[in-house]
């Protein structure tokens, strides 16, 4: 540690000025030396360079220490008044804006309504339309979306603006004629934005739809083209109704077509349905080719069976 040192200062002769009044000169009071700036580092200087902030203060023999205060520039200088700090602070905050005045939730409803309008964008311009979708059996004439992975992605884009908007509408205005305007905007955006992801989805189902029954006319035309019509088959004796086929190798390819009819017929039934005039036509088309084979085969299966049975009944008289 450095102790402080005090330059002795001799004794000054009596000052006269222009009046001719003595004026006697004050002793000055000790004054504190500083050490120098230190050299370039030596082994010497090591205990320089280490130098704290404690230094000793008064007579040499003293073991006092000031220390230097925050906000001061030297040992014992005054410290700094706090209160005209604080008064300043208090003013300050007492003219600034609340942060819940008029205009900063203004702030705060357009900067949230940018933040939608940027999540749009940006959903907008990662949106994929696909080329096909997977659709539930028939719900009427609503078209519904299979829960199926090819829909996945489909469906994702759907949810992720239902989310904007229920975003949006949560957004206060404070009746804010600007504010209005632009939840309106946005909100225009993001219903155009469903209407097309709507009107994609009817497109698909329309075109799934005319698919399936286009599929399901030629697979119904190309086994009835195969269908085999009997000379004969094996009726159950003593029934109440008379024509009820046996499970005879007879009449297995029989009863085979009459099952292939009925699957065509609930195939046609899991379609979904739609008011379209050119979709109403083919599913009218397919139900009736269907339902005409049907009737063919149960005609033909009657009039077999009125046949042996008369054939019987004569052969029973003779």
């Amino acid at each position: 540690m450095f102790a402080t040192q005090y330059r002795q200062v001799p004794r000054q002769p009596p000052y006269i000025n222009k009046k001719g009044a003595n004026v006697t000169l004050t002793k000055p009071g000790p004054r504190t030396e500083l050490p120098s700036t230190p050299s370039p580092p030596s082994n010497s200087d090591h205990a320089i360079r280490s130098l704290s902030k404690s230094v000793q203060w008064g007579e040499s023999d003293s073991d006092e220490e000031g220390r230097i205060s925050p906000g001061s520039y030297s040992v014992g200088s005054p410290k700094p008044h706090l209160k005209p700090v604080l008064k300043y602070r208090k003013l300050h905050a007492a003219n600034m804006s609340s942060l819940y005045d008029k205009d900063t939730l203004k702030v705060a409803a357009l900067t949230a309504m940018d933040s939608i309008l940027c999540d749009l964008v940006k959903c907008l311009k990662n949106s994929k339309c696909p080329s096909e979708l997977d659709f539930t059996p028939n719900t009427g004439p609503t078209i519904v979306l299979a829960d199926a992975d090819r829909n996945k992605t489909f469906v994702r884009q759907r949810q992720k603006l239902n989310k904007l908007g229920k975003r949006l509408a949560d957004i206060p205005i404070h009746g804010d004629a600007q504010l209005e305007t632009k939840r309106n905007t946005i909100n225009a955006a993001i219903d155009r934005a469903l209407f097309r992801i709507e009107e994609h989805q009817i497109k698909l189902g329309m075109k799934f739809i005319y698919t399936a029954l286009d599929e399901l006319t030629t697979e119904v035309h190309i086994c009835v083209e195969g269908f085999v019509y009997p000379c004969e088959l094996d009726f159950l004796e003593n029934c109440e109704d008379g024509i009820v086929l046996l499970r005879t190798e007879r009449n297995k390819s029989f009863i085979y077509q009459l099952r292939i009819l009925s699957l065509f017929r609930m195939k046609l039934s899991q379609i979904p349905e739609h008011d379209e005039e050119k979709i109403k036509n083919k599913r009218r088309a397919v139900a009736e080719a269907i339902e005409r084979n049907l009737d063919k085969m149960k005609n033909h299966q009657l009039g077999l069976y009125r046949r042996q049975f008369t054939k019987a009944s004569q052969s029973s008289r003779a």
